[in-house]
């Protein structure tokens, strides 16, 4: 999956949308804080936004908030769930490389992936990871987007490989 640091690389509007609001509640600083954030601002981004808590050591995320396209296009709503519990899902450990980038470099992470959907077919989307502090100068959690260009997707790449993992009782909580 490829990925970049530099916005100018990324054609996906709302991945660029999210980018200026979350420059612009910068300050100064070179990060926002969570509470800068205000949902009523982004509002039309919110069905493709993820909220991610980061922990250390060792490093992890865990998924706070997910939009309802997101759940819809996985299969799942991942809210509550670590990264690392899904890593069947990113065999690769792409995602948590590109998160733990975003956290160490203490800037946005943006990317493309392209995953089978449920009907045999590729489909290619953007997207873009921005650290946040909370209440310190230290990460403690993350706001991300997933830009499907408008379609409504529902992927094979998660309800194939998390199978074993609803199974063996692990997703019941």
């Amino acid at each position: 999956m490829p990925r970049w640091t530099d916005i100018g690389r990324t054609t996906a509007p709302m991945v660029r949308q999210l980018h200026d609001y979350w420059q612009s509640k910068r300050r100064g600083r070179d990060i926002p804080d969570r509470t800068d954030i205000d949902p009523a601002e982004i509002k039309p981004l919110l069905p493709n936004i993820l909220i991610a808590d980061a922990s250390d050591p060792p490093f992890r995320v865990r998924y706070r908030l997910i939009g309802s396209r997101i759940a819809a296009a996985s299969g799942m709503d991942l809210t509550g769930r670590y990264l690392d519990e899904l890593i069947a899902a990113d065999e690769e450990g792409h995602w948590l490389e590109f998160y733990e980038e975003a956290w160490r470099r203490r800037i946005p992470v943006y990317g493309e992936v392209t995953v089978p959907t449920l009907h045999g077919d590729e489909f290619r989307y953007e997207f873009g990871i921005f650290p946040l502090s909370r209440g310190s100068d230290d990460i403690g959690q993350f706001i991300a987007i997933e830009d499907y260009g408008g379609r409504e997707p529902r992927l094979k790449q998660i309800e194939d490989r998390i199978a074993p993992w609803r199974e063996s009782g692990e997703g019941e909580r």
